[in-house]
C-alpha cells in the first residue's frame, strides 16, 4: 500500500514536471493560404494570432477557412507534442500517428 501511494506521489510528480515543459514549448503554424500565423503553447493555449499576408482582397469565406485550417493543424501539432512529452515519462516514447 505505502509502495502505491509513494509510485502515485512520484507520477504526480512527473506529471507537474511534464506539464510546465509543455507550458514552455511553443507551435508556430502558417496557414494553408499563407494568410495567418498562429502561435500555441504545448499546453494547447493560443499565444498568438498574427495576419501575415494580403487580406485586402480576400473573400470572407476564404479568410474564415484559412483561419480555421491553421488553429485546427495548431492544435493538433499540440495534440502530438503533449502525447510525445507524457510518452516519454511513461518511457514509452515514439511519435503517436497522425
Amino acid at each position: 500500500m505505502i509502495g502505491k501511494l509513494k509510485d502515485l506521489m512520484a507520477l504526480k510528480s512527473q506529471m507537474s514536471e511534464v506539464k510546465k515543459r509543455l507550458d514552455t514549448m511553443v507551435i508556430k503554424v502558417t496557414s494553408p493560404a499563407g494568410l495567418f500565423e498562429i502561435t500555441v503553447s504545448g499546453s494547447q493555449q493560443v499565444q498568438d494570432i498574427k495576419v501575415v499576408g494580403d487580406i485586402k482582397e480576400v473573400e470572407n469565406e476564404k479568410l474564415e477557412q484559412d483561419l480555421k485550417d491553421a488553429f485546427n493543424k495548431a492544435v493538433s501539432d499540440s495534440h502530438r507534442m503533449a502525447a510525445q512529452a507524457m510518452g516519454d515519462v511513461a518511457g514509452i516514447g515514439g511519435t503517436p500517428s497522425a
